[in-house]
């Protein structure tokens, strides 16, 4: 059985000034954002609405005790609706914030009170990789547990998902790969997953498309190149969400939580460094029309040979191309810690684990640390 929809609304706008017109933001609004993006796109607007802003509680990847923080402030903060402005880790922390009677992240970790939420919730990505702006996951890192966890909190789905092109264009390149490419994974992974419906594949399939042929016009005429297809990205990074609220990603984002997590390593970069080495694992172990079908789009947009391993190495020399080659043991990983990173995959990704094309046992996720380390 699979059951698919598409959940909040979408909204597309060309400026930032249209959309907080069109939403008629007031005092009762609570932005959640960052300065720099506030400097850059809203302080000239006067909007009246109320600011926090993520650096004013920490720095990096979310944490429960940057979160825990921002709901001690708003406690005493009234106001009837929250939107979020940003990258994944404040579109991800909004949707906690919203929870009603929220008092510490673990509330909803460790299902403590009931899901309820009695707030609005825009979300507006300023990124073109995570597509969270389009589920109810939100991913902490959980520091009791050392490890960065998933949670679908449902009732927090957005009311809407805004998409402005105009607030990507500010992402820095260095950022911009390890972005889009987070998103491209999204819909790797999830149309390599059996429990997928051909409703996410339509998703899927367009997002890839998409993504690579951007990449393969990066590759050819450097970095300005990005902002002819900026557009292009942030709705491929919305359409992998509208995928991703349907069905989870497997072994790549599993590997890539725990890794991440325990070398603060951003999001997208972490996956990156696990995605060829699972999907060679993959196209390995099994023969499966899914993998002869994603080589087909490959093949396709890219012009490559339509072999299932032709395909594959012209993926891999692509993205290299675009995202800088980097060994496991480049970010502190010791080679005597590799089985203990297997071992917290198994324990804390299962959610994740289970949507892997194949099945990942410990010794397949330990020959993958091996050959990446």
């Amino acid at each position: 059985m699979h059951q698919f929809r598409i959940q909040p609304q979408i909204f597309e706008f060309d400026s930032v000034q249209d959309f907080s017109q069109f939403f008629k933001l007031s005092a009762e609004d609570l932005i959640f954002t960052q300065k720099i993006l506030y400097q850059h796109f809203l302080e000239q607007l006067h909007l009246p609405c109320k600011f926090i802003f993520q650096e004013d509680y920490g720095i990096g990847e979310p944490t429960d005790q940057m979160v825990d923080k921002m709901i001690n402030h708003l406690n005493v903060v009234s106001f009837k609706r929250l939107i979020g402005i940003g990258g994944g880790s404040i579109i991800d922390i909004s949707k906690i914030l919203v929870v009603k009677d929220v008092t510490c992240t673990l509330d909803v970790f460790e299902d403590r009170i009931p899901f309820a939420r009695d707030k609005g919730l825009l979300l507006v990505p300023t990124t073109c990789g995570t597509g969270s702006e389009m589920t109810a996951v939100s991913v902490i890192d959980i520091t009791s547990r050392k490890a960065k966890m998933g949670k679908r909190i449902e009732p927090c789905f957005a009311d809407a998902a805004i998409l402005i092109p105009e607030l990507v264009k500010g992402l820095p390149y260095e950022f911009f790969p390890y972005s889009s490419v987070d998103a491209l994974i999204h819909a790797m992974e999830i149309f390599a997953s059996f429990k997928t419906s051909t409703y996410d594949e339509l998703f899927c399939i367009e997002a890839i498309r998409m993504i690579l042929s951007g990449y393969a016009d990066l590759a050819e005429k450097g970095p300005e190149a990005r902002f002819d297809q900026i557009g292009c990205y942030l709705k491929a990074s919305n359409y992998a969400g509208i995928a991703l609220a349907n069905v989870l990603c497997g072994a790549v984002h599993a590997m890539a939580m725990h890794f991440g997590s325990a070398h603060h390593v951003p999001h997208g970069e972490s996956n990156y460094r696990f995605l060829m080495s699972v999907f060679k694992v993959y196209a390995k172990h099994s023969e499966d029309e899914k993998l002869k079908r994603l080589s087909a789009v490959f093949c396709e947009t890219l012009g490559c040979e339509a072999t299932l391993e032709g395909s594959f190495l012209s993926l891999d020399r692509l993205l290299k191309k675009l995202i800088p080659e980097k060994r496991l043991r480049d970010y502190g990983m010791l080679e005597s810690e590799i089985e203990k990173y297997a071992d917290k995959v198994i324990e804390t990704q299962q959610r994740l684990l289970v949507n892997s094309h194949i099945t990942m046992t410990r010794e397949i996720l330990i020959d993958i640390y091996k050959e990446l380390y």
